[in-house]
């Protein structure tokens, strides 16, 4: 469980932290550029600044567990809302 817990923090903190949001932004993914993104880049970009679908990729590669990486995803999606309040 704890485990679990441990991968839905660390996928909070990829979306949120300011140190990763400098290196998406040094990598061309400006929020306020959004609307200028090609169609692909716009899907990697939603992909990257989404907290349930982070973490259901980094659940899925950390535990290769499709029930596991669910629970991650919504633990995430609850811990970003919870922040963002």
């Amino acid at each position: 469980m704890i485990e679990l817990i441990g991968l839905s923090c660390i996928s909070v903190l990829f979306v949120v932290a300011e140190p990763m949001i400098m290196i998406k932004r040094y990598l061309g993914f400006k929020e306020e550029e959004y609307d200028n993104l090609s169609k692909n880049k716009r899907m990697l970009f939603r992909l990257l600044t989404c907290a349930m679908c982070i973490s259901f990729w980094i659940g899925f590669i950390y535990t290769l567990s499709l029930y596991k990486a669910s629970i991650i995803s919504i633990i995430s999606e609850l811990i970003y809302r919870k922040i963002k309040e």
